[in-house]
Formats: C-alpha cells, structure tokens, sequence
C-alpha cells in the first residue's frame, strides 16, 4: 500500500508520519510530500531572486525531510507555480504516485475544536483517496 505523507516539518506532520509508518508496516511505501510556496516560504530568505530563494528553501527542506525519513521513504519537494495552491498540488502529486491513501495533519483555526486547516479541508473535499487525518 502507498501512503502520500503531507510534510511540512510541522509536530502535525510528524505525528501524520508515523501514523503511516505504523499503518504501512514493513511493506508499504511512503512517500513524503512538502509543496512550498515561493511567496510565503522564501519570503525570509536572502537571495539575488525568488528563484534562487527557492532553491535554498527546497534543498533545506529536503535535508529536514531527509532526516525524519523512514528506511526506503520517498522525499519530493514541490514548487507552486503561479495559480497553484497547495491542496492542488498535493492531490496531482497523489494521483501521479498511485498513492493509496493520504495522511495529513490536521490544523485547528484559533483553536477551535471540530475545525480543520484550509490545506485538509480542501484535500478531503477535492480527492476520492481515503484520507487519514491525524490531530496536530
């Protein structure tokens, strides 16, 4: 089975991780999937140009996700093109892995208790995947 983890190196994303590692077992394939937006994500990186931003952003990114990676885990790291967003993002990158099923965190807004992030809202309404949400 193949578990589309959603990475963003959060606690949330964590906890989505090894909920797939104890789901997949020694069989399963995970693959961990951080979708980066130049606009937010670079913004504090000092770079000649955005491009350059991001390419500092993404090798960090793939060093931390490199770290937490389980044994034979996959580690992409996605760019968002202009008028992408990322639950978007995520569900094309599902669909070109033949991902089974997709392990997100889940983000309360403020706190508020039975409220998702805008990220797996969108996710669990845009997709036909199982998508296991794990409490951040």
């Amino acid at each position: 089975m193949r578990f589309l983890v959603a990475w963003d190196g959060s606690d949330g994303a964590q906890a989505a991780l090894r909920q797939a590692q104890t789901l997949a077992g020694p069989d399963g394939q995970i693959d961990l999937v951080q979708v980066l937006n130049p606009l937010t994500d670079a913004a504090d990186v000092q770079a000649p140009s955005t491009r350059e931003a991001m390419v500092i952003v993404s090798e960090r990114a793939r060093a931390e996700m490199g770290r937490q990676a389980p044994s034979g885990a996959t580690q992409s790291v996605i760019l968002l093109e202009h008028g992408e967003d990322v639950p978007d993002r995520l569900l094309r990158e599902a669909e070109r892995l033949g991902t089974d099923i997709i392990v997100i965190a889940s983000r309360r807004a403020a706190g508020l208790r039975g409220v998702l992030g805008s990220v797996t809202q969108q996710v669990l309404h845009d997709t036909t995947l199982p998508v296991l949400v794990v409490r951040a």
